[in-house]
């Protein structure tokens, strides 16, 4: 992680980086690498067949087993419970088995493997294959918190990728064409997706199976200030009433709602703190009381804050969704 250390003070600045008014900030660069892997099914009778070595974490079945062979050193057992059988399931700890020299037939499951190699965002990545339907791109989201608002700020995210040839190599011709963006799903800048198209055919068509340990980076400049600042909102329905959700609001503008998991009714404001305080989906860890000119209001970090309303005021409002 890349840390810059900035004290400020409004008159005094050294070399241009330090400035001294007493207070600390620090501006942090989020680093996330990993390998992206995407075959499709495979079939083989051999590790050269595999491309000399099992991928880790794909999801094998032993189609056709042959007496002397022996993957129990690689196998996390799925079904039925045994190992060096046919019709075993197992998910592949290790490359090479203890013995793979007698032919028996393995089948690969070909989903979407993701080999994190360096996380310093704070949060794990959630990747899916075309979760809208369609073919050909692999989306990414927060696994805490899934498509959020700003998650990846547009101005503040650099994705970068690479062509690599796919499992069968350069002898299918060009390697995949493979490029990143950033999208607003549900709400601004909340997913991030890699398209995937295979250039071997006239102009390219999107197409699944071609990742083979394929190199994605992403950095974030991250706002690491979370001095804790007070946000107000509003109560909009009567009390009682059930399936509550916020909705935020940045200067006078909607950007989310944040929907609860407990949709029990509340029948006072006590009830309601009680449940915003521990739904589950309330992964921020914000502090929800009575107060502020709306009647409601929260703690957040400063930084969360800045990630919904960088500039101006946010506020929120409490709906039900009956």
């Amino acid at each position: 992680m890349a840390t810059k250390y900035i004290i400020n003070s409004g008159t005094q600045s050294i070399n241009g980086s330090l400035e001294i008014n007493g207070t600390l900030k620090i501006n942090s660069t989020g680093v996330y690498r990993a390998l992206l892997t995407q075959t499709g099914q495979i079939v083989g009778n051999n590790l050269v067949d595999f491309n000399y070595g099992l991928i880790v974490g794909e999801t094998y079945t032993i189609t056709s087993y042959v007496d002397g062979d022996d993957f129990s050193n690689i196998a996390d057992i799925q079904s039925p419970g045994t190992i060096n059988a046919t019709g075993s399931v197992f998910i592949a700890t290790g490359q090479i088995p203890a013995n793979y020299s007698n032919s028996s037939e393995l089948t690969s499951g070909g989903e979407l493997i993701v080999d994190v190699l360096e996380n310093t965002l704070g949060y794990d990545l959630d990747w899916q294959q075309n979760p809208l339907g369609g073919t050909g791109y692999y989306a990414a989201v927060n696994s805490l918190t899934g498509p959020v608002y700003n998650c990846f700020p547009r101005d503040k995210t650099e994705i970068i990728t690479k062509f690599k040839y796919s499992f069968l190599g350069a002898e299918v011709g060009l390697p995949p064409f493979i490029t990143p963006i950033i999208i607003s799903f549900d709400s601004k800048d909340d997913i991030i997706i890699i398209n995937v198209v295979d250039v071997n055919d006239g102009p390219g068509f999107p197409s699944d199976d071609l990742l083979y340990y394929t190199p994605v980076e992403i950095k974030i400049n991250q706002d690491t200030d979370t001095t804790p600042i007070e946000i107000y909102g509003e109560v909009i329905p009567s009390f009682p009433f059930s399936d509550a959700y916020i909705s935020l609001i940045a200067n006078g503008n909607y950007i989310q709602n944040v929907y609860c998991d407990n949709t029990s009714s509340v029948n006072n404001m006590t009830e309601l703190l009680t449940l915003l305080n521990n739904d589950i989906n309330n992964v921020y860890g914000l502090v929800y009381s009575e107060g502020g000119p709306g009647g409601i209001k929260l703690v957040a970090p400063t930084n969360i804050k800045n990630q919904f309303c960088s500039d101006g005021t946010l506020t929120f409002e409490i709906y039900s969704n009956d």
